[in-house]
Parts: structure tokens; sequence; C-alpha cells
């Protein structure tokens, strides 16, 4: 009996693991980000669009580095900085804030097929859509050319 466990708690922990990264989608909410490319290939990786974000500006002063944030919808459907804190608090992104520009990690590239990198690098505009997990998790599902 011994000799299954430690293999029956490990198989546990990975299926815990691969849940917690589904469950953002699961029981979290929807947001539309725009976004902006650039530098679009890792000869290791494959092609990746790595993104900066124009609205996640915060409207009060915030300190540089780590950062707390949480998204809503505004009224034109794009996701906007609902809240922005440099100390945690329950259900915030966990990211950075340097100069003008914050980020969270999970947020700064996304994988693309290959050959589809240059031809979003070139589109400029482009919208995330990313799942928010009330806890906090982020998870980007879906990019593609934006109108406006």
């Amino acid at each position: 009996m011994k000799n299954y466990l430690f293999p029956l708690l490990q198989t546990i922990l990975v299926g815990l693991v691969v849940l917690s990264f589904y469950a953002a989608s699961w029981f979290g909410d929807q947001f539309v980000l725009r976004a902006e490319p650039y530098d679009p290939f890792d000869p290791f990786y494959g092609e990746y669009v790595l993104l900066q974000y124009p609205d996640l500006k915060p409207a009060e002063p915030v300190q540089n580095g780590d950062v707390y944030f949480t998204l809503k919808e505004s009224a034109d459907g794009y996701a906007m900085l609902e809240q922005v804190s440099n100390k945690p608090f329950f259900g915030a992104i966990h990211g950075s804030y340097y100069g003008d520009t914050l980020t969270a990690p999970q947020l700064e590239q996304y994988y693309v097929e290959q050959g589809t990198g240059p031809g979003l690098e070139k589109a400029q505009k482009l919208a995330v859509t990313v799942d928010v997990a009330p806890w906090g998790t982020i998870r980007p599902v879906f990019l593609e050319a934006r109108q406006q």
C-alpha cells in the first residue's frame, strides 16, 4: 500500500494545479483589454506577442514596484482599472508598476500559432480576452485584432 501512496499524492497534486488553471474560467469574470503588440518572435519558444495595455493607467498616485489591482468593464466594453493599491487585498491581481506602465506577468506575452505573429504585430490594435478569478488569478484566453 505504501508503494502507491506517494505516486497517488503526486497525481492528485498535478490534478489540482491543472484544475486551478481552468477554475479562473469557471468561476471568474471575463474582460476584454485593449492591447498593443511588440517583438513577436522567440527562436526557442516560437511566435508570441508581447503586449502592453494603454488603458491600464492608474488615476490615483501609486508607488513604483508591486501593485495589486482589479478590473471592471467600462462603457465602451473594454476593461479598465477599478482599484489599484500597493498593499494586497482579496481578489486583486498581482502586478508591477514602473514609470507609467502597469502589467501582470500573465498579461505580458501571448503565444500564437506559427505564422500569425507578424500579422498581429502589423495590426497595432489588439483585443485580449482574459478570465479573472475571484481570488485574483488571471488567464488570457483569446487574442484578436480590433477595429477601434
